[in-house]
């Protein structure tokens, strides 16, 4: 546990050589010890398959490792990360979408049951679900996980936090593709939580600042449109 610890100490201060030498150290050793499916070892592993330089041998360790944790470790909340950054492979540098929701399913269902419906990466999954479905022009289905997402974060952690605020956005970007006038509603709730949470200066506050401001371009809405230059002048570059 110590060796594994230090390997994570390594990564946050960017010491790359010395992290993949802690974890392999770990995962050599809880191998040996407690058998290559078990928790500690399976976790360990997991965090090699980080340090994989490429994308497709680090995609193949993470299927290797999910064949195996799904039957020796669906209790485990390190079975449903396995399944999560998978399906964040597939979507992110393969733009394999379906395969994606595939895992990012398998992940949400396991995490629901492992780590409760309230927990973040729980919430990360429905955000995740949202984001693929997103990309497959599935815009109904993807309100649908974003609002699960939202509702719960609304609720833990209030109406301003970040989090909420990017689900918020997400909905807000797929009510506009869908022409809902929802949309103008979810950037304008979006752009007073980031005012209130973070400041007008904040890089977050003034990409919402941008978007809602296409959108009043789009409708044609020119003095609305002037005001929120005036408050955002970077909006309307």
């Amino acid at each position: 546990d110590g060796v594994l610890q230090l390997g994570n100490a390594h990564m946050w201060m960017d010491e790359w050589d010395e992290c993949d030498e802690c974890f392999e150290r770990a995962k050599e050793g809880f191998v040996r010890l407690l058998g290559e499916d078990s928790a500690k070892a399976v976790n360990a592993a997991f965090m090699v398959a980080h340090q994989i330089p490429t994308v497709d041998e680090e995609i193949a360790e993470y299927r290797r490792l999910w064949e195996m944790a799904k039957v020796s470790l669906p209790e485990e909340a390190v079975t449903y990360d396995i399944a999560m950054s998978l399906g964040s492979r597939l979507r992110e540098k393969k733009g394999k979408y379906e395969e994606a929701k595939v895992f990012y399913l398998a992940a949400l269902e396991g995490q629901r049951r492992v780590l409760g419906e309230e927990h973040k990466k729980t919430l990360a999954s429905m955000n995740s679900i949202g984001v693929v479905l997103q990309h497959m022009e599935d815009y109904e289905g993807a309100l649908d996980y974003y609002q699960q997402a939202f509702r719960v974060k609304e609720k833990v952690l209030g109406k301003t936090h970040p989090d909420t605020l990017r689900t918020i956005m997400n909905m807000a970007t797929t009510y506009n593709v869908l022409e809902d006038t929802k949309a103008e509603q979810m950037y304008r709730q979006a752009l007073d939580g980031y005012e209130k949470s973070l400041g007008k200066s904040n890089e977050e506050t003034k990409k919402c600042a941008w978007n809602l401001n296409l959108l009043l371009e789009d409708m044609g809405r020119w003095d609305e449109k002037a005001d929120l230059e005036r408050l955002y002048p970077e909006s309307g570059q």
